[in-house]
């Protein structure tokens, strides 16, 4: 959307360009131009019944207004930022990507043995970094518990090892899931053992 924001924006600066440049160029010339073809309008509005034209210019005038209102408010709003700050960082300065904060805290929290799947979603703010975590875990482990589990993994991660600042509190999203029945397991684990010809009551020959 930014770029069709640009795109109007250097057509209308082009437009408004060309019609300043051809009336200081011209000023005669030019506004007789633009009276005749206002003449020649006024005439053209004059022979629509006001009952029609009244209504299809408040519903001009409005679409016009509500896209000018939308590309003023999507060209002037905040984007997001894709990098942070390092705050531990001395002698320079470092930022971070926010997919590489994402990436660590996946890897940090994958080595949690009750985590079944994490999905780590960061963001930069101006007082630090947002982190929520859609977490699954295993239906037997305590849920809250290992809730703190992975807020003190985030928090450490984000703050310890890699010298930034949390904007606010972890935000963790835990979904548990049941682990397969040790009978399932069992069955998955079990190995085919051959069968040999004594164990099927039948006889081999010696070697003479």
């Amino acid at each position: 959307m930014n770029t069709f924001n640009r795109v109007v924006l250097v057509l209308l600066l082009l437009l408004v360009m060309v019609l300043c440049s051809f009336v200081l160029i011209v000023p005669i010339q030019s506004l007789e131009i633009i009276g005749r073809q206002a003449e020649a309008l006024a005439d053209l509005l004059s022979r629509v019944r006001p009952i029609a034209r009244l209504p299809i210019g408040i519903l001009l005038a409005l679409i016009i207004d509500l896209l000018g209102i939308l590309l003023i408010v999507l060209e002037v709003r905040r984007r997001e930022s894709r990098s942070i700050k390092v705050e531990q960082a001395s002698g320079g300065e470092v930022t971070l990507s926010v997919a590489s904060i994402a990436d660590q805290l996946k890897a940090e929290l994958s080595h949690l043995p009750e985590i079944v799947q994490a999905k780590p979603k960061v963001s930069a703010k101006r007082k630090g970094v947002v982190v929520e975590v859609d977490a699954r875990i295993e239906a037997e482990a305590g849920v809250p518990n290992k809730a703190e589990r992975i807020v003190e993994v985030i928090r450490r991660t984000v703050e310890q090892k890699m010298g930034l600042k949390l904007a606010r509190p972890p935000k963790v999203n835990v979904e548990t899931v049941r682990p397969p029945s040790e009978s399932r397991r069992s069955r998955r684990q079990s190995v085919v053992t051959p069968v040999t010809e004594s164990e099927t009551g039948g006889t081999t020959e010696e070697e003479s």
